[in-house]
């Protein structure tokens, strides 16, 4: 494991455009979340990308553009903090050499990231055992309260913390395990996931030793399908020490089940939303069972997009253990 240097006042913070434009809905918290970053770190810099007329709203600017103020931020930086989230991160990820990778492993910098920059954070895990972290984006840094642990976290005040909230519950047919899980977590947005996998070929030795943490949001019942299955062809159910399933689209896939019913013509009590991923993976789940090696599958709702009151941190490579009792605790060191 790769531990990323604590910060303090004299760390020099990088923000940069990953891929999205801020929205303009956020912009007036982000320039409080600005200048609140700039009282904390005088040493911080805005990476902005030159717009041009053809670049489409949805990116903060072109491929080659950002790539080009990406490798500027990783010469010198203690925090390489991406500014927002939406798509495009894995445009100029794939394209990272081994002379990048080097800058960012002999800097050992803070990388978190939320939503898209979920293809980053487990990028720089799989690439180079750097511990990342699975956090707000920094335009929204100062918008939940758990900002503060974040800050503790990254500054070394904090070895150690942990989740739990009276709706988590064991979605495995198998119940709650009679012992504690222990194992690295990854994760974060589902499909980014996949994309990372396939698009950089990422293929570790084995999936025995992690946590898989997941959240959605936008993705139909039928797009879900084919990313749970991709992942499953991959052997990643197989063998995962758990699944926490955060918050996704429930509500959406409740009607679209319904929907098909009428389709189909079943009529049947409803289908419980919740149990897509144990229906997709029922075969997975038999095997493992009759290994006397049963998939835990927890869910939890304060993992995922729009998530104010107490939003998950992650980190992403850390020691992670699952209590029966459905307490996530993860354990450090986090930084050194």
């Amino acid at each position: 494991m790769l531990l990323p240097k604590k910060i303090n006042k004299e760390s020099k913070v990088n923000l940069i455009h990953t891929s999205s434009p801020v929205e303009k809905e956020d912009w007036q918290s982000f320039n409080l979340t600005l200048e609140k970053l700039k009282q904390l770190f005088p040493n911080l810099n805005i990476f902005d990308v030159q717009r041009t007329e053809l670049d489409p709203r949805y990116l903060a600017g072109s491929e080659d553009e950002r790539l080009k103020k990406f490798r500027q931020a990783i010469k010198e930086v203690d925090w390489l903090a991406p500014i927002y989230g939406g798509t495009g991160c894995e445009d100029i990820i794939r394209r990272l050499n081994d002379e990048d990778l080097e800058k960012i492993k002999k800097n050992r910098p803070i990388v978190n990231g939320f939503s898209d920059t979920t293809f980053i954070i487990n990028y720089l895990y799989f690439k180079l055992k750097l511990l990342t972290f699975h956090f707000e984006n920094a335009a929204g840094l100062f918008e939940t309260r758990n900002s503060k642990i974040f800050f503790d976290i990254i500054s070394g005040n904090k070895n150690s913390f942990s989740f739990i909230e009276s709706n988590y519950k064991w979605l495995s047919t198998s119940g709650a395990p009679k012992q504690k899980i222990e194992g690295i977590a990854i994760g974060g947005n589902f499909s980014t996931f996949r994309d990372l996998l396939d698009v950089c070929d990422i293929k570790p030795r084995s999936w025995e030793e992690y946590i898989f943490f997941i959240e959605e949001i936008g993705l139909d019942m039928e797009d879900l399908h084919r990313v749970i299955i991709a992942l499953d062809q991959k052997g990643l159910f197989k063998h995962i020490k758990a699944l926490v399933i955060g918050r996704m689209a429930e509500q959406d896939f409740k009607n679209e089940l319904k929907k098909f019913n009428f389709i189909f013509g079943r009529i049947k009590e409803e289908e419980k939303a919740d149990h897509v991923f144990e229906y997709l993976i029922s075969d997975t789940i038999k095997e493992r069972l009759a290994k006397n090696d049963p998939l835990h599958i927890l869910k939890v709702d304060n993992l995922g997009h729009n998530v104010l009151r107490n939003p998950m941190i992650i980190p992403i490579g850390g020691k992670t253990i699952i209590h029966p009792d459905k307490k996530i605790e993860f354990v450090g060191p986090f930084v050194e």
